[in-house]
C-alpha cells in the first residue's frame, strides 16, 4: 500500500553528546573527541574548520550515515544509535535530508525523476509525490527542467535539483556539506539563499559545512571544529 508524503510527526529537537570517532589504522586516530552539539528547531548551524578536521566525520554521524565509537545522538530524547541499522535507514529517510558538495544525482533519470527518488524508494503515493516534486523543482526555480536529464543541467541546476531531492521526505534536518563548494561565488549565493528560504519557511533545523566565512557568517551560529572539539 502506498502512504503519503506527510510528515506531521517531524522531529523538533537533535543533541549530539560526547560524540568521539576514531578509526585504527596502523596506530588508533581519534578524530573527534568529545562532540556536544544541540541543533535546535529552525536554527541555521554553520561548522567551518580546516580541512582534515573531520567535518565530514562529524556530519556523516549526525546523518546516522556512520556510528560514533562513543556518545549519543537524541532525536526528541531518544537515542537514535540504539536502533538497528535496519530501523536507523528508516528513522534517516523519514527524518534527515542531505546535501553534498557533488549532488550525486541519477545521470539517467530526469531532474523530477531525481527529485522524488527518495519517496519513491520509501514506497510513497505517486500521484502525490509527483506532485510534490514539481512544487518542490518550482521553489528552487526549476520549474522549466523538470524533465532535463542530469547531463542537461548545469553545475547550479543539479546543486538546486540535490536540495529538492533533500526536502521531498519533508525532513527535520537538513545537513549540507560544503554544498557551494563546486559552484561559481554568484550560482553559490543563490544556492545558498533558497537554503535560508527553506529554512525560514519551514522550521527546519540545518547544519551546514562550509569554507565560505561570508555565508557562514550569515547563519545562527557558526562554530569551528579544531582538534576533535566544537569551540563558538
Amino acid at each position: 500500500m502506498s502512504k503519503n508524503i506527510n510528515n506531521n510527526n517531524r522531529a523538533t529537537d537533535f543533541r549530539a553528546t560526547g560524540i568521539k570517532k576514531s578509526f585504527s589504522t596502523v596506530h588508533e586516530l581519534e578524530v573527534l573527541k568529545g562532540i556536544d552539539l544541540h541543533i535546535k528547531k529552525g536554527e541555521m548551524i554553520a561548522i567551518v574548520g580546516k580541512s582534515g578536521t573531520g567535518k565530514t566525520t562529524l556530519m556523516q554521524i549526525l546523518g546516522t550515515l556512520d556510528r560514533p565509537t562513543e556518545g549519543s545522538l537524541f532525536c526528541d530524547g531518544k537515542d537514535v544509535f540504539l536502533k538497528n541499522d535496519s530501523q536507523l535507514s528508516i528513522f534517516r529517510n523519514q527524518t534527515i535530508g542531505f546535501v553534498f558538495q557533488s549532488h550525486h544525482l541519477l545521470p539517467d533519470f530526469t531532474a523530477l525523476e531525481n527529485t522524488v527518488m527518495p519517496a519513491i524508494i520509501a514506497g510513497m503515493n505517486r500521484k502525490e509525490l509527483m506532485a510534490a516534486g514539481h512544487e518542490l523543482l518550482a521553489r528552487v526555480e526549476l520549474t522549466s527542467r523538470l524533465n532535463h536529464k542530469v547531463g542537461e543541467l548545469s553545475g547550479g541546476e543539479q546543486q538546486r535539483v540535490a536540495l529538492a531531492r533533500a526536502m521531498i521526505m519533508k525532513p527535520s534536518l537538513l545537513l549540507a556539506d560544503e554544498p557551494t563548494g563546486n559552484l561559481d561565488p554568484g550560482t553559490g549565493n543563490r544556492v545558498f539563499e533558497l537554503i535560508q528560504e527553506i529554512n525560514q519557511s519551514s522550521g527546519l533545523s540545518t547544519v551546514m559545512v562550509t569554507h565560505n566565512y561570508d555565508l557562514a557568517r550569515q547563519m545562527h551560529r557558526c562554530l569551528t571544529l579544531e582538534d576533535g572539539r566544537l569551540c563558538e
